[in-house]
Parts: C-alpha cells; structure tokens; sequence
C-alpha cells in the first residue's frame, strides 16, 4: 500500500488526527490559498439555489393590451348594432347596413392585428425548437383571413348544391349527378369547417408552447360552436312559433335575433376576451422573469473580485 492511501479507510475517510476530536469539521485553506482572486464569469453555469441567470437582456415586446380592449368594445359595439338595426329597420337587409359591417370588420382586422404582434412577441420570447416551430405572424395572418373567407364559401357551395337540386325537382336537369352534388357540398363544408378551426388550432398550439393552459385557448373556438348549436336548437324547438303566436312585432323578432345570434355573439366576444388575455399575461409573466433572471445576472457580474493586476512587461 502506498504512502498516501496509508491512514485512510477503503471509503476514503481520513481519521481525526489526535488532536481533534471526530465531531470538529476538517480544517479548511484559508479563501486566499484555496480560490483564485480571480474566476472566469460565466452567466450559463446555473448555481444551485438560484435562478438560472441571462445572457442578453429582455427583448423588446408589442403592447398589445390595447388591441385587446379595442377588440372587445367593437365586438359589444356590432352585438348592440345589430340589435338596434332589426328592430328599427325590419327583417331583411342586415349585412348590407354600414353600421352593422363597420364593427365586424373593424374587429376582423383587431383580431389579426392583435394575432400578428401575440405571435411576434412569443416568438422572441420562446425561440422555436427542433419539434415546435416558432411563432409566425405571417402565419397567424394567412389562417385568420382563410377562416374569415370560409363561411362565404361554405354558403356560396350550398347555395349552388340547392340550385342544382332546385334544376333537377323541375326536371330541366338529369338526376343522376345528385350523388356527385351531395359528396362535393360535404368535403366543402368540411374544408371550410377546418379552416375555421386552424387559426384557433394555431393559438393553442403556440399558447401551449409559452406555457399557456390549452383548455382556454381551446374554449375560444368550442364554447361559441356549441353556444350556436343550442340556440339553433332553441329555435328549431318552437322559438319562432312562440314568439309569433299573437303576430310578430318588431320586439318579438329582435328577441328572437338576440337569442339566435346575439347569445352565440356574446360567449365569442368573452371567450375572446378571455383567450387573448391569457395569452398575453403569459407573455408578460416570461418577460418579467426575464427581466429579473437579467437583473441577477447584472448583480452576478458586479459582484465578481477585481481582476488581478497585469504582469509588469
């Protein structure tokens, strides 16, 4: 056995000495001898018990607070236009009154506005990875402006699937292409279903890569869906029947509009709102831990010792 294992237990504990009593903890180099005045710095080492530190500071975000509050006035704005315009203007005509189009489109445009800076500022945040892209504003825009243009076509497909029908009940066309009609309006529908659904996908995909809970995001796009369809079948119910018992006036008919779209307007409007926030509180709680993560860099650094002086040429 050598000279320097002699002394030690095979675990490599040294015995106290016989002028130490086993409870005194091993003696210790004075600062000076065991650590150099002077370390390398360097922020990426994560000490134990601390934040991890930065290397860059915070980057610099949108303020898109203000979108949002604008978006949700314009769409409380269109719900009360809409009302107002079927009592005091009848049935009929309500897409083709200025102040009716006017909020819904001024909203239209917040909603991807808003949309283009929230992804911005999450992909500065979170820097995309090898299995989850980076927000894209350019794609956020493109699906918005898809899902806008899809109820149009979904309207305008069946529209000519009921012409063609219309043509054959008649007999001015053949029936046999009925079969081909029925599965083309379908595939359409459906299309134009999931490009309504793909900028919402979108949000909670990129919603959860900032850390954002996917239910809410989700619940931007399903609770006004299954809003709609409970209204739908209010109505299919006998709404319209009861409302009209003693002859329709014209606050009947507004009732009926107010449950028929404004019930499904409201709970978007609010999952709106809801959605948008919480994704941009996600975004502020990341920069401000940012921020502080940069902060205690910056202490790190100051607290570093002076660097030793340079050796004389």
């Amino acid at each position: 056995m050598s000279t320097a294992s002699e002394g030690r237990s095979p675990g490599g504990f040294e015995p106290p000495t016989p002028g130490t009593r086993a409870g005194d903890p091993p003696a210790t180099a004075p600062y000076a001898e065991a650590v150099s005045p002077w370390t390398t710095f360097d922020p990426t080492v994560v000490t134990p018990g601390f934040a991890p530190l930065r290397t860059e500071p915070p980057p610099r975000l949108f303020a898109t607070w203000w979108l949002r509050y604008l978006l949700f006035l314009t769409q409380i704005v269109g719900i009360i236009a809409v009302l107002l315009t079927e009592y005091a203007e009848g049935p009929g005509g309500l897409l083709e009154q200025p102040v009716v189009v006017a909020p819904y489109a001024l909203a239209g445009l917040l909603l991807v506005w808003w949309s283009a800076f929230a992804m911005l500022d999450a992909g500065r945040l979170v820097p995309g990875t090898r299995y989850q892209a980076t927000s894209r504003a350019s794609v956020s825009t493109l699906l918005w402006f898809l899902a806008f243009a899809a109820p149009f076509a979904a309207v305008r497909t069946i529209d000519w699937a009921q012409d063609r029908f219309d043509e054959t009940a008649t007999g001015s066309a053949d029936s046999s292409g009925d079969g081909l009609v029925i599965a083309v309006t379908a595939v359409a529908v459906l299309v134009c279903f999931l490009l309504v659904w793909a900028p919402f996908r979108y949000h909670v995909r990129q919603g959860q890569r900032i850390g954002a809970a996917p239910r809410v995001m989700q619940a931007w796009f399903w609770t006004p869906l299954l809003a709609a369809v409970g209204v739908l079948a209010i109505d299919a119910l006998g709404l319209h029947d009861m409302l009209a018992e003693d002859g329709m006036t014209d606050l009947d008919r507004t009732i009926e509009v107010a449950v028929v779209f404004g019930v499904p307007a409201m709970v978007m409007t609010l999952a709106t709102w809801r959605a948008t926030t919480v994704f941009d509180e996600v975004i502020d709680i990341r920069w401000r831990r940012w921020k502080h993560e940069w902060e205690q860099t910056l202490a790190a650094m100051s607290a570093q010792p002076p660097p030793p002086p340079e050796p004389p040429l």
